[in-house]
């Protein structure tokens, strides 16, 4: 992401997830990947929670966030019960 004002620009750093190989899990082979979108939506719901500062911006994020573990319910199916706690 680039953000300028005027004529001066500032290029933004991301900060990667460093997240390990796939746990196995405990069912089919998309549970592994389960695991790993809930771990990155988590981490993104926590540094929202405590980072960012403009409430629009944090709104923005969280019903992102929360669309986003409405998904990862939907991917998991019935038998699988996602909770976010930042809801």
């Amino acid at each position: 992401m680039v953000i300028c004002f005027g004529g001066h620009c500032y290029e933004i750093v991301e900060i990667p997830f460093l997240l390990g190989p796939s746990r196995p899990g405990p069912g089919p082979i998309n549970f592994p990947e389960l695991f790993r979108d809930a771990t990155i939506v988590a981490s993104i719901q926590s540094a929202v929670a405590t980072h960012v500062t403009d409430p629009g911006v944090r709104a923005a994020l969280l019903s992102g966030t929360n669309a986003a573990v409405e998904a990862l319910q939907k991917r998991g199916g019935s038998h699988v019960t996602v909770r976010s706690q930042a809801q």
